[in-house]
Formats: C-alpha cells, sequence, structure tokens
C-alpha cells in the first residue's frame, strides 16, 4: 500500500484559494492567526498575520478567517475556495446553530455574513496541505498585541514553502 501524500493543491482555472490558520501557545493561551490568499498557479496574490493577545485557540482560528474574508471583500476578489485545519471553526462557521450568548458568536456571524456576500466555500484541509497559513499564524505570534500586517509580497520565511507548493505535485 502506497503512502497518501498531503500537499496544497492549486484550484481550478477562475477561482483562487485562501488557506487560514490560527496559532495559540497554550489554550487559552497568547494568541495569533495567518492567511495567504493564492491564483491557480501557486502563486501569492496577498497574505496577512495578526496577533490576538490572550484567547482560546478556536477563536484564533475564527478571526483568521474572517481576516481573510475581510481582505477578499477589500480586494475585490471572488471564485474563492477557502481552507482550513480546522473542522470545529467550520462547523460553528457553516453549520451549526450559534447563541447570541456564545463567546464567539459576533466573530462567527461576521463570518457567516461576509460569505453570503461573497463567492466563496469552506473546506476542510488537512495540517500539511496548509502549512504556508500556519506559518503566517505562527510568525503573527511575534508581533505587538493587535497588531496586523497585510502582505502583497512573502516574508522571506515563506518563499521556500511557497516555492515548495507551487511545484511539487502528486
Amino acid at each position: 500500500m502506497n503512502p497518501v501524500v498531503v500537499q496544497w493543491n492549486p484550484p481550478n482555472p477562475g477561482w483562487i484559494k485562501l488557506n487560514t490558520d490560527g496559532s495559540s501557545r497554550g489554550n487559552p493561551g497568547q494568541s495569533s492567526y495567518g492567511g495567504i490568499i493564492r491564483n491557480n498557479h501557486g502563486g501569492l496574490i496577498c497574505g496577512y498575520m495578526g496577533r490576538l493577545g490572550y484567547c482560546v485557540s478556536l477563536a484564533s482560528e475564527i478571526w483568521g478567517i474572517m481576516r481573510g474574508l475581510r481582505l477578499i471583500k477589500e480586494q475585490n476578489l471572488n471564485n474563492v475556495i477557502i481552507e482550513t485545519d480546522c473542522q470545529a471553526a467550520i462547523m460553528l462557521i457553516t453549520v451549526r446553530k450559534v447563541d447570541d450568548s456564545d463567546p464567539l458568536s459576533s466573530l462567527i456571524n461576521a463570518c457567516r455574513k461576509d460569505m453570503m456576500d461573497l463567492r466563496c466555500y469552506m473546506v476542510h484541509v488537512k495540517r500539511e496541505g496548509n502549512r504556508c497559513a500556519d506559518l503566517l499564524a505562527k510568525i503573527g505570534g511575534y508581533l505587538d498585541q493587535g497588531e496586523y500586517i497585510f502582505h502583497r509580497d512573502p516574508p522571506l520565511e515563506l518563499i521556500s514553502p511557497l516555492i515548495d507548493d507551487a511545484y511539487r505535485r502528486n
């Protein structure tokens, strides 16, 4: 039996892909998020990262999705596939009813509204297929609390993984 190689896969022509991730040093703990938007050739459109401060890991995952959705709107992008390795975040945003008393309800509702306004959908990806977003989320942990950085060009730490993703295929 051959092992299955998990990697980032580009979207079909005419679509772009947003990969998001959250990072937390403890749960709850110091948290950050990151994301990357790429075209169907694996080329970087833009990326982002930010530091939240102290929160639960699920909050950092949802913040990463919400910031990515806002960036899609700001950049006037459409036909977007959103990938995250957090199944719980996908369920909260796309399926499960969330009570207004839930501390994450405003974030979840913001994501739902943005998804309705955009032509996009969300899917689960294994962690190995989300490594560029994971790297940005981890780098975001070194920012000042509340800081958010938008990248038109990749940070140096991201160049090698981007190239690997663009040229490595099954």
